[in-house]
């Protein structure tokens, strides 16, 4: 390839893509062009804004803009169901790359994580689990994290946000359906910031599952996060809960009360917590239910938690209602 080839490849999006599949055989993405009818590898790109991200077909034989042949919606549509990931790939990306995995202490990234070291098959030097300190977390998730690291003799790198998430909810307000600011700087970043001092080829995994949700049916398991700057994977993304529920129970792992809870427990900014979540959280880590309700308290615009009904339900008022419920079974019992 001569220097102007290659400085026209480095010109467009797909070149990073491009970089990372280099020299992998990942049978996942391989398929027959839908518009040209070529072979090709199926990918997806990061565009702001849409949840769900156009399809291409990367043909890597090609060296020109027309090296990607961009899916319409019913192409797309079709070829989504179909990208399952193979167990021999993950094997490879494990074999070949330094190799990631979130762990949040939840159920289904304890999954990705036991199945990784199964697949690992003894050799977990190149697998390191990283675990987010959001600062809006309660405290047993990351006493369960580094119980569970110990329990799989795997690495556990904590990363945590340069700014706490008190201090940038008092600056920026509390994190909403329609301002979510809290995934990005709590989560996102300090992942980022990790990663860049990581210089070897890498592969991140992480428990995202098609069951989650509608938008998430319509992901695809592997693809290239620009963010990271790797590969992202989602080894059990086409699981059901029954078969990470029956993973976890056969293999052994220790088990904690927070996975009853049916909410995750190392973010607590807000964003998608209920009444309930909060009644928890009040017996959970009483330290932070009081930490977040006097950060309520003081929101200029007013803002609740819970908004239920209607009408908004400060953090105050829970706790009042809690400990006169419990008075009241007091006295009647």
């Amino acid at each position: 390839m001569n220097q102007a080839t290659a400085r026209n490849r480095k010109a467009h999006w797909w070149q990073p893509v491009a970089d990372a599949l280099n020299g992998l055989r990942v049978r996942t993405l391989h398929i027959t062009c839908p518009r040209c009818h070529e072979k090709g590898l199926i990918v997806t790109r990061w565009v702001k804004g849409p949840a769900l991200k156009p399809l291409y077909t990367l043909h890597s034989n090609r060296t020109t803009a027309d090296a990607v042949c961009e899916l319409d919606n019913e192409q797309a549509d079709e070829i989504r169901g179909r990208v399952r990931p193979h167990e021999s790939d993950i094997r490879e990306l494990l074999r070949c790359r330094r190799s990631f995995v979130l762990f949040s202490g939840g159920k289904d990234s304890l999954a990705t994580y036991t199945y990784l070291k199964s697949l690992a098959q003894g050799d977990t030097s190149r697998l390191t689990a990283i675990y987010v300190d959001t600062t809006a977390g309660v405290q047993g998730s990351m006493d369960y994290v580094k119980r569970v690291s110990r329990y799989l003799g795997t690495t556990l790198v904590i990363v945590r946000p340069k700014v706490d998430y008190f201090a940038l909810a008092r600056e920026w307000g509390m994190p909403s359906f329609s301002y979510r600011w809290c995934c990005r700087e709590l989560k996102i970043k300090p992942i980022q910031e990790y990663l860049k001092t990581i210089k070897e080829p890498k592969v991140v995994f992480d428990g995202i599952r098609a069951a989650e949700s509608a938008i998430r049916r319509q992901y695809i398991p592997i693809w290239y996060h620009p963010g990271f700057e790797c590969l992202s994977v989602s080894p059990i993304f086409h699981w059901s809960d029954q078969q990470v529920d029956s993973f976890i129970n056969h293999n052994g792992i220790p088990k904690t009360l927070l996975h009853s809870l049916g909410s995750s427990t190392e973010c607590w900014c807000g964003a998608y917590k209920t009444e309930s979540d909060f009644r928890n959280l009040y017996d959970l880590d009483r330290e932070l239910f009081h930490k977040l309700a006097e950060l309520e308290n003081k929101s200029p615009s007013g803002y609740t938690f819970i908004y239920k009904g209607g009408r908004k339900k400060p953090l105050t008022e829970l706790e009042r209602l809690i400990l006169e419920e419990r008075d009241s079974q007091h006295r009647s019992s």
